[in-house]
């Protein structure tokens, strides 16, 4: 599912790529872009971010966002909220990027660091996200 290029990444550079991926997702959600067309920039915003493969964020990305029935992103209009709603997709991808079998455990301590610094990296340039919201709006 990859849209971007490596070569694309390094030119722009990560930061520049990740903050650019954040805003098209939360665009997205905002403008009620299609399941399929989401669920391409969080697995560009996963290999990327994380160095992960494309199989291991398409995995990611078919399990916190495609299946998920109880998550419904699309409906949350306050931007705040959405920004804390989507962290906590994160969030959850991370707990299922330390629990795939088909990771071997140096490239997931690798990936689980990433996803650490991923986090951190977009918390601090979002701040708008409300930590304490509870990602649902009706």
């Amino acid at each position: 599912m990859y849209d971007s290029d490596l070569a694309d990444i390094e030119e722009i550079g990560w930061d520049r790529f990740v903050v650019d991926a954040w805003t098209q997702i939360f665009v997205g959600y905002q403008s009620l872009t299609g399941i399929r067309v989401l669920g391409r920039r969080w697995s560009d915003l996963l290999q990327a971010g994380l160095g992960c493969p494309p199989e291991i964020a398409d995995e990611l990305v078919r399990a916190e966002v495609i299946l998920p029935q109880d998550r419904d992103l699309m409906s949350i209009r306050d931007p705040g909220r959405l920004l804390t709603a989507m962290d906590e997709v994160l969030a959850d991808m991370g707990a299922d990027l330390a629990d795939l079998p088909e990771i071997r455990p140096a490239d997931r301590d690798r990936m689980l660091a990433s996803h650490h610094d991923l986090r951190a990296f977009l918390r601090a340039n979002f701040p708008d996200a409300d930590p304490g919201g509870s990602g649902a709006d009706t």
